[in-house]
């Protein structure tokens, strides 16, 4: 079975289990939703050839934004021979995680304040490790004057983890604006900026 095609149908996989009562599932919860998924699919149409699925890591789980009550986790998962990122959304009913049937959940990326941090730390970095760039009117706007004002939909990479998300940004050199991707990574500390 493809890791993709897995990660679109993951959230008809799951099972109701007993978890404790916490705000986010662990990796323990999700995987083992996962695996009673897979068993219940294949008890469903009585295959007998295994699905090898397992849930390998959870980058982070956050509030949905579509629907209220519910939760969506960014994991990495590994089929067969294909490893990949999927997010799969979930909610707690009395104590319980359930999985939910929702293909193409969604993700949500930094706060547009968080990344405009990242993004002046990140200029500050590259033009003190290369005082050349401190003459680019970019990296000197991206230091100071540059506003992230909105970070819209974000599109998990299977393959990376990372989230690109449509971003719009405001500079000085450019007052109607500028509509760009931005790359983002969700780490134990917090999101990451990804530079192109």
């Amino acid at each position: 079975m493809r890791l993709t095609s897995f990660a679109l149908t993951a959230a008809t996989l799951f099972a109701t289990l007993p978890a404790h009562a916490a705000s986010m599932p662990t990796l323990e919860q999700i995987h083992a939703a996962v695996q009673a998924g897979v068993a219940k699919t294949q008890a469903s149409t009585r295959s007998s050839v295994p699905i090898a699925v397992k849930v390998t890591s959870v980058q982070g789980c956050q509030d949905s934004l579509e629907v209220p009550g519910e939760v969506v986790c960014l994991v990495g998962m590994s089929a067969g021979m294909r490893d990949g990122f999927a997010v799969l959304p979930l909610r707690s009913e009395n104590g319980t995680w359930v999985g939910v049937e929702r293909k193409h959940a969604k993700f949500a990326g930094p706060s547009p304040a968080e990344a405009q941090a990242m993004i002046r730390a990140w200029a500050r970095e590259e033009v003190a490790r290369d005082p050349e760039a401190a003459k680019d009117v970019q990296m000197q706007e991206a230091q100071t004057t540059m506003q992230v004002k909105a970070i819209n939909e974000c599109e998990v990479k299977r393959q990376t983890g990372y989230l690109v998300c449509d971003t719009e940004l405001s500079v000085p050199s450019r007052p109607d604006g500028i509509k760009t991707e931005l790359t983002f990574k969700l780490e134990s500390a917090g999101w990451r900026y990804v530079p192109r």
